[in-house]
């Protein structure tokens, strides 16, 4: 794929095409588009989870469109921004890892969802976390207006907008990391001995990676439950309040404005205010009947080699992974998204103050999920559901399908250019995703055959999920199937009849015709269509 040109993107002229008859004409509307951080969607209210508490993320898929069939390009944070701030795939994007620096690394001349929807002419603002690190991302900043974030980061000195700290409550954390310094004793003075390790080694020049990273990070990803600040203090929190503020202001517009809002609560640490957490009882809490036991020929790379990266690491024998602290985990979690909900209410009912409800598109989702247990496995990174399958939510005022669910197979590739669509904007002919718009009129319709996801681990391993199977390969290097290296290791599950993916089925025969039918579609790649 030859980025190297620039693209020029273009506005059609206004009232150029018309809307279709019955389809909801979204050319004047607002946007407001709400992205979570490792939210599971197996851990909301809509989506089927009858302990979790969602109620305003419940009310916004009544009026709008659930997505029951959404799924990442990679199940890790870097890879997963940098498809959906594009259009293209992680394999065009060449951003695989979290250590992946988008700035050096996407091709000249690649979309940017920012610069393309700032087409249309109206303001454009974001708040919070967007792309992995705006310091890594400084071109696709372009196009927002403003652009406030918890903490400084290093935009380029050209950068047009205008740039802003969210301030902190004085005493207060600056941003999520510092918040784990506030709990209470022994671990919020371990974890300041830590940082402080840490630091002074940076300064005595010592070379900054994850080995002198690790023990803080590691350690600190281990802390659940009371966060022991109120919500209003913390990195959400004021990001919600904030909001709130902004969107009086962009709504004083002649123009459509675009709003986007990032949300980190469901990442780890898992803490969240003593309201959230006093919520759930972790003794009344089951476990994922998903037990490591219970897997089937399941190779080793595809469950870490064991290993968890964030909570349950293993670094801090005081944390071991035991049924009673798996269940205070799993609670802490369901606590972190009640948290989260409560912060897109406030964010929900400033619009409606606006009294630009009626007239603003909103669309949640998150950038992967998070495994709570199952396979024995916690957080992201991985190809299983639980880390690859997103809550997406789409409320498009007037469109015919809203108060359904869509049951067809749709990505994050697929953001940009549904967001471009809803303003008649010219897409990019490169850009790998594909318009929702028709889902939103009928979430009956198919617009695409299968989901495509990376994740380098041992090399890379590559799969493809249709609505009743997942097939996977992994390899050495980041080659596609059928180029250069062979895959090592395969997967195979059929999710109608085992949707926890314990049993894979790579080397029974009775579905050997159904393996060499998705071993083909793997290698064909993303391009092809549902009939």
């Amino acid at each position: 794929m030859n980025l190297k040109i620039p693209i020029a993107l273009t506005l059609l002229a206004a009232g150029s095409i018309l809307a279709a008859p019955g389809k909801a004409d979204t050319r004047d509307m607002n946007i407001l588009m709400i992205v979570a951080e490792d939210w599971s969607a197996f851990a909301l209210g809509t989506y089927g989870n009858p302990v979790v508490q969602t109620p305003n993320l419940d009310r916004l898929a009544e009026r709008g469109i659930r997505f029951d069939r959404a799924y990442c390009q990679g199940s890790v944070c870097n890879p997963s921004r940098a498809s959906f701030m594009t259009g293209l795939r992680p394999d065009s994007t060449r951003v695989f890892g979290n250590g992946d620096v988008m700035d050096e690394l996407v091709p000249e001349g690649a979309p940017s969802l920012a610069a393309l929807l700032k087409q249309r002419g109206g303001p454009t603002a974001a708040i919070g976390k967007l792309v992995h690190k705006w310091e890594d991302a400084g071109r696709f900043a372009e196009g927002f207006d403003i652009l406030e974030y918890t903490h400084d980061y290093d935009l380029p000195e050209d950068f047009p907008g205008q740039a802003a700290v969210v301030p902190a409550p004085e005493g207060g954390p600056v941003w999520a990391e510092d918040e784990a310094l506030h709990l209470p004793e022994p671990h919020g003075s371990r974890l300041r001995e830590l940082m402080e390790e840490r630091d002074a080694r940076l300064a005595a020049g010592e070379p900054d990676g994850w080995e002198l990273r690790k023990p803080f990070q590691q350690y600190h990803a281990e802390q659940i439950g009371h966060a022991n600040l109120p919500e209003e203090a913390m990195e959400d929190g004021r990001i919600a309040r904030r909001s709130a503020e902004l969107l009086s202001e962009l709504a004083a517009s002649d123009e459509p404005f675009f709003f986007a809002v990032g949300l980190y609560a469901t990442h780890t640490p898992l803490l969240a205010p003593a309201k959230y957490v006093d919520l759930y009882d972790p003794e009344k809490i089951s476990p994922s009947p998903a037990r490591p036991e219970l897997d089937r020929g399941i190779p080793d790379v595809a469950r870490r080699f064991g290993r968890n990266y964030d909570i349950f690491n293993g670094l801090y024998p005081q944390f071991a992974r035991t049924p009673e602290r798996e269940r205070e985990a799993l609670a802490a979690y369901y606590a972190c998204a009640s948290y989260l909900d409560a912060q897109i209410g406030l964010i929900l009912d400033a619009l409606e103050e606006t009294g630009e409800a009626d007239r603003t598109i909103v669309l949640f989702f998150s950038d992967h999920g998070f495994h709570l247990g199952e396979h024995g496995m916690w957080s992201k990174f991985s190809l299983f559901e639980q880390s690859t399958r997103v809550p997406l939510i789409a409320c498009v005022p007037g469109a015919a399908g809203n108060g359904r669910a869509s049951d067809s197979i749709v990505e994050l590739v697929d953001i940009l250019p549904t967001l471009a669509g809803f303003w008649d904007l010219e897409v990019p002919p490169v850009v790998e995703g594909r318009d929702l718009s028709p889902l939103l009129e009928n979430p009956d319709r198919e617009v695409k055959q299968a989901a495509y996801t990376v994740i380098p681990i041992a090399g890379l391993g590559r799969m493809v999920r249709t609505r009743d199977f997942r097939y996977s390969e992994w390899r050495k290097d980041r080659s596609w199937p059928g180029r250069r290296a062979p895959a090592y290791a395969r997967e195979l599950y059929n999710l109608r009849e085992d949707p926890l993916e314990q049993v894979n089925l790579i080397n029974d025969p009775l579905y050997a015709q159904k393996l060499r039918e998705l071993s083909r579609l793997l290698e064909r790649g993303p391009d092809t269509l549902a009939p």
